[in-house]
């Protein structure tokens, strides 16, 4: 099972969309997701990502930004 950290902010639609996209990842292929809201977090997660959510964090170090795909996930995944 891969473990994946979405990070994320409240009323982000683009947000919602990446989301979306990661709930039919999952259908195929078992996943552990985080989703973490930048603001409420490390004020470090705010300043990394402020202007790159929505970000996946894959648990092989990859970061995928916005806009990617299901393809784009899985195929980093291996």
């Amino acid at each position: 099972m891969h473990r994946v950290t979405l990070y994320t902010k409240l009323d982000c639609s683009l947000c919602d969309k990446a989301y979306r996209v990661l709930l039919d990842v999952a259908l195929d292929t078992p996943l552990e997701i985080d989703v973490v809201d930048i603001t409420h977090a490390q004020s470090d997660l705010e300043k990394q990502y402020r202007t790159r959510i929505p970000v996946l964090a894959l648990d092989n170090g990859v970061e995928l930004d916005w806009p990617f795909s299901a393809r784009d996930i899985t195929s980093q995944l291996g």
